[in-house]
């Protein structure tokens, strides 16, 4: 993620060394304050596909079993920003910072055979890094589409406070997402550089599990994880957006 980054901006600093702006010129910034409505969804596919079913204490075999299980469902507020540089006012590279709030029920189950199940109401704190894109595709104040825009950001987002939980009921993910996320809005001017209006974000979130062996230990030598990269989290929010640019 740090070598692209630099390579975008090396781009950028060659693209503007060619163009006849002033650095005030091509200063972009974003700030957004609205709510985030997420979903998670982890759980790891057993290799052994063997449960130990304690009530007949017998091993169970299962080809569909799963285990480390946690979801979530909730909303809360976010607030976001963006810093960078933007060229002929279309496209606008940037930095992203920000940081949302996870408020609703967190599940756990240790596997999906398990009779039992834990849950926690919550609120967890989500602070997030990146960078993006974002297109203007319209630059004419008299064109009722001037302002429209759409962008895409790959971001890393710190799992606070699912680390602790997931230690207590015996579940190991990693700490952290990387999520994708587009951005869709208009914003209309109100000063000669400034631009308010409204966003779309709609994103999702992927990590993998940290190397843990199978939850009944019947193969110690196996280390369990994903078979694929899956989608854990989806996100869907709404703001509104000051632009300079």
């Amino acid at each position: 993620m740090k070598r692209v980054a630099v390579l975008i901006f090396c781009l950028v600093a060659a693209s503007l060394a060619s163009a006849p702006l002033e650095f005030g010129d091509v200063i972009y910034y974003e700030l957004s304050a609205g709510a985030i409505y997420s979903v998670s969804d982890y759980k790891t596919k057993s290799k052994t596909n063997y449960y130990h079913d304690l009530e007949r204490d017998e091993m169970v075999y299962d080809k569909d079993l799963y285990y480390n299980i946690y979801s979530y469902e909730g909303l809360g507020p976010q607030l976001d920003s963006k810093i960078g540089v933007h060229l002929f006012k279309r496209i606008a590279l940037f930095l992203n910072f920000g940081c949302f709030w996870s408020s609703g029920e967190h599940r756990y189950k240790l596997y999906s055979r398990d009779k039992e199940e834990y849950s926690e109401e919550e609120v967890r704190f989500r602070p997030y890094w990146g960078f993006g894109i974002k297109w203007f595709p319209v630059v004419d104040e008299r064109n009722p589409f001037d302002g429209i825009f759409i962008g895409t950001t790959i971001k890393g987002v710190f799992l606070n406070g699912n680390e602790k939980a997931w230690e207590k009921y015996g579940i190991f993910y990693e700490n952290g997402e990387t999520v994708l996320e587009v951005d869709l809005g208009k914003v209309w001017k109100i000063s000669e550089h400034h631009s308010v209006g409204f966003s779309v974000k709609l994103g999702g979130g992927f990590a993998g599990n940290t190397e843990q062996v199978d939850g009944f230990r019947v193969d110690r030598h196996l280390e369990q994880k994903d078979d694929d990269i899956t989608l854990n989290g989806k996100h869907i929010g709404a703001a509104v957006t000051l632009i300079r640019r």
